[in-house]
């Protein structure tokens, strides 16, 4: 048998030292953490959401209202944990705060709100005034129903309507049945033309 031209190219190495592979592991761990605090600060950076008061002053817009979170106390939790019946969104229960507690600081941010709502329009005060928000659980029930319990106490004439088309929940928080809604009355508008 023939052997061929044969030419070593590299000569075959030791595993690495246990200084090397403890280089590199610590190298890896300060570029992991280097990279995921700069994530951090771009996402920090790019995010626009509104988060306080500033957020919305620095777009040129007008605060109206600032209404805090109506939570559970601490012995409402304790009693609610295992027999509450009522859905919660994110631990937060829809509750008529002003018609539950007409004196604590929720009410008058409420009775405030209104306020500011009333003299908002400098020739006339409002006749429609719609709550919206981007998503679901932020607050919109809780808020025009206390909002409305406000104008009633004040002796206007108050019409509440839940245009939610998906989940309409303002006949739970006034404890009513559900009957025809907006749908039906805007199917029938229809049928008379």
């Amino acid at each position: 048998v023939q052997v061929g031209k044969v030419q070593v190219v590299d000569y075959a190495r030791l595993p690495s030292s246990k200084q090397e592979i403890n280089r590199i592991i610590l190298l890896g761990i300060i570029l992991g953490c280097g990279a995921g605090l700069g994530l951090v600060f771009a996402l920090e950076f790019f995010n626009n959401t509104v988060r306080t008061i500033d957020d919305v002053r620095q777009q040129d817009l007008i605060v109206l209202g600032i209404i805090p979170s109506i939570g559970y106390s601490e012995t409402e939790k304790k009693r609610f944990k295992f027999f509450s019946a009522e859905k919660n969104n994110g631990g937060l229960k829809r509750r008529l705060m002003t018609k539950e507690n007409p004196k604590s600081p929720v009410s008058e941010s409420y009775r405030s709100l209104r306020t500011n709502l009333l003299y908002s329009s400098p020739k006339k005060e409002p006749k429609t005034i719609l709550v919206s928000s981007a998503g679901p659980g932020e607050g919109k029930t809780t808020t025009v129903a206390n909002l409305a319990i406000t104008y009633a106490n004040l002796g206007k004439k108050t019409l509440l309507i839940d245009t939610d088309l998906r989940r309409p929940v303002v006949h739970n928080v006034f404890e009513m049945n559900r009957e025809d809604g907006i749908t039906n009355y805007l199917a029938h508008a229809t049928d008379n033309y």
